[in-house]
């Protein structure tokens, strides 16, 4: 043990303080199993944590329709939405959207809660959707009925764009004590971190 200690000592004095600094991180992270396993499997240039998970899970596909025009407080009391944040109200609710078309709507299952942007990062060009999409599938759910969005009182989230060009995360989320929808508007730079077992809805391509 002790030549074992003097071999070390001689090779750390050697390094430079920026990559002492990385090996005085590295030995403080090996007081965890998980770790002294990762560094092994690196020594014998394997991936150290195995293969990454993905954060999401494709649950279905459903079709949706395309409209000439849309505008959302005109479709409020058919998709019976009982309450919407500020945010939606100034961003969505007078918001128009023209010559949507009709497409595929891909919903998946977060597997683990996680911030938007690695959400949106695998997502890729497929995050963004219309209102006018998340607005169907509402009309579709407006007592509750089940389908493709979750009425247990978890977030189906959307991407949207809003009436000041930028992408947001638009939350629905059924209030099974008023029997209604509730909706809200989120930065996508929100610290706030979406459940494990929330579900996000994408274009299919």
């Amino acid at each position: 043990m002790k030549d074992m200690l003097s071999v070390a000592v001689r090779k750390l004095v050697t390094l430079q303080d920026s990559v002492l600094g990385s090996v005085c991180d590295l030995l403080e992270k090996l007081g965890d199993p998980e770790w002294i396993s990762a560094l092994k499997k690196f020594l014998r240039k394997e991936n150290p944590w195995g293969e990454t998970t993905k954060l999401l899970s494709r649950v279905a596909s459903v079709e949706v329709a395309g409209s000439k025009r849309f505008v959302a407080k005109d479709h409020i009391q058919a998709a019976n939405i009982g309450w919407m944040s500020d945010n939606f109200k100034k961003l969505f609710l007078n918001f128009v959207e023209d010559n949507v078309e009709g497409g595929s709507i891909t919903i998946h299952r977060l597997e683990y809660a996680s911030l938007d942007v690695p959400i949106l990062t695998e997502l890729g060009d497929r995050a963004q959707i219309s209102l006018i999409h998340l607005f169907e599938l509402l009309k579709k759910q407006s007592k509750g009925e089940s389908g493709p969005l979750l009425t247990n009182g978890c977030a189906n989230i959307a991407y949207i764009i809003g009436s000041d060009s930028n992408l947001w995360a638009v939350n629905v989320s059924w209030d099974g004590a008023r029997r209604c929808w509730g909706i809200s508007a989120h930065s996508v730079g929100d610290p706030h971190r979406w459940r494990g077992g929330d579900q996000v809805l994408s274009r299919d391509s």
